[in-house]
């Protein structure tokens, strides 16, 4: 019974030093994104929600070069853990073929901040009919999205 518990005893302090080792793993949250403390710049929110607005008109719109204009060249989008690092995969891999092509709507249903990120409620649907809602936390400075995390 002693070698049990002694096995028992070593597994469990392995397990809690295993635990605080090493480096944390990165989140996907909007408040723990690294371009979000590494950039530091004041927010204007008044500039951030125009700029933001003028996303959703242009995508409405089905207007892939306004909407391109709306980001930065190396901005980020985080969409429910695929990651665009850049406007050009942004808008090649996601917003084109998944909003775009498809005739997607964006409604804002609700809006507030959080930190440095404008954070926009949307209900999305398509022109064949699908629809869903979430939200995207907008980092805007400079007049240019420079990264979203967009969640159900």
């Amino acid at each position: 019974m002693r070698f049990r518990q002694h096995i028992g005893l070593t597994v469990v302090a392995a397990v809690l030093l295993t635990g605080c080792g090493g480096s944390p793993e990165p989140s996907a949250g909007a408040s723990d994104s690294p371009r979000a403390s590494e950039l530091a710049i004041p927010v204007d929110r008044a500039e951030a929600e125009r700029v933001a607005h003028r996303f959703l008109d242009a995508a409405n719109a089905g207007d892939a070069k306004r909407v391109g204009a709306t980001f930065a060249v190396n901005a980020r989008f985080d969409s429910v853990g695929r990651v665009y690092p850049s406007r050009a995969d942004i808008m090649n891999r996601f917003l084109i073929p998944e909003v775009l092509d498809v005739g997607g709507r964006y409604k804002a249903t609700a809006s507030r901040w959080d930190g440095d990120r404008y954070v926009v409620n949307y209900d999305f649907t398509t022109r064949g009919g699908a629809a869903e809602s979430f939200s995207y936390a907008f980092l805007i400075q400079d007049g240019l999205i420079r990264d979203v995390v967009g969640r159900y």
